[in-house]
């Protein structure tokens, strides 16, 4: 759900824990600029709408992902996503 440059997105899965546990929310502002160990929402080309963390943020704005958790798909395998596919970054754990 997006509402006023806002989205709320249940988190599902193990991959982001302990930062965002299996379904919990998580409130994402639109992305303005993204820094290096921000959690964001991402439109991956191969995994969909995804929560992960950007380990490297490169000068176009594109980020290299990875999870926090063990059983997260691996860093390499999550690749670089261009600044075009980036959708908000994290703002806050909803309760």
């Amino acid at each position: 759900m997006s509402l006023f440059g806002f989205t709320i997105a249940r988190i599902a899965g193990a991959s982001m824990e302990p930062v965002l546990p299996d379904r919990s929310l998580a409130l994402f502002r639109a992305k303005q600029s993204v820094g290096r160990g921000d959690v964001v929402l991402v439109d991956h080309p191969e995994f969909c709408v995804i929560v992960k963390r950007a380990r490297a943020v490169e000068p176009d704005g594109g980020a290299r992902l990875e999870g926090t958790s063990t059983a997260s798909t691996s860093a390499e395998r999550l690749g670089r996503v261009g600044p075009d596919r980036i959708q908000g970054v994290l703002v806050m754990r909803l309760r």
